[in-house]
């Protein structure tokens, strides 16, 4: 069951979480080595210890605590939810290696399906540490309705001075945008004309070695502080698609 409410959901079974193991990169360091059916069989029990359990935690005490933030997300402990599937899909590649190398978690705007909204997302892999915000790229069908909306008021103003802030932050930014404004926006000036070009953008940092943090108690309120600069932009971006058709 997903989290759509407030921040005391809880799922049965899933205890406070405590940290990453510093197996769950010695798990994936190890993967990247043996990435084969047979190794991730004989260490079943391994993954189920070092990966999915306190993966299943993060999700959730990280999406409580993002709903204290003022950031109202869903957080689903299962895989295929908030976890990504470590197992690769090789229905167009079946000559790939069968599993990813690396945890995957993201926490996604209410409004919507998983990859088509904005989102907090960590990725852990054996030897960094990955996190992002945003919606690399909008859906087709909602591109017009977000452009006009940012056309409205001081959304635009707001979209462009949030992802300053992040800037000033540190932030890597990658972000998707047309050449010039879209042919019914050509008029517009300043912050309006440069956000009807946005098509999708994404803010994080990528860090070697992995923080200190992450194998503490303390990583739930330090990757939320991590994440603080960027939540002005998940916000404008919320706000603008909650208003438009989902994909």
């Amino acid at each position: 069951m997903p989290n759509s409410g407030p921040s005391t959901f809880r799922p049965s079974g899933i205890a406070a979480f405590s940290g990453f193991p510093k197996d769950t990169v010695t798990f994936l360091r190890a993967l990247a080595r043996h990435n084969d059916e047979a190794w991730m069989e004989a260490n079943r029990a391994r993954y189920q210890a070092a990966i999915l359990t306190p993966a299943r935690q993060c999700v959730v005490d990280v999406g409580e605590a993002l709903h204290a933030a003022g950031c109202r997300v869903m957080a689903d402990p299962r895989v295929n939810g908030s976890i990504f599937r470590i197992a690769r899909d090789r229905r167009f590649r079946p000559d790939a290696p069968p599993y990813k190398t690396h945890l995957a978690l993201v926490w996604w705007a209410t409004e919507g399906e998983r990859l088509a909204q904005p989102s907090f997302y960590l990725q852990i892999t054996g030897k960094s540490f990955e996190l992002g915000v945003g919606l690399p790229e909008v859906p087709r069908d909602r591109l017009p309705a977000f452009r006009r909306w940012l056309t409205q008021g001081d959304h635009a103003e707001r979209m462009m001075a949030a992802m300053q802030q992040g800037t000033a932050a540190g932030v890597e930014w990658t972000i998707r945008q047309l050449a010039r404004p879209p042919l019914e926006f050509r008029g517009l000036e300043g912050a309006r004309a440069q956000a009807v070009r946005y098509t999708g953008g994404w803010g994080g940092w990528t860090r070697t070695p992995h923080p200190p943090e992450l194998f503490t108690p303390a990583f739930t309120g330090w990757l939320v502080e991590t994440y603080r600069p960027l939540m002005p932009y998940w916000r404008v971006l919320a706000e603008g698609l909650s208003l438009t058709p989902n994909a």
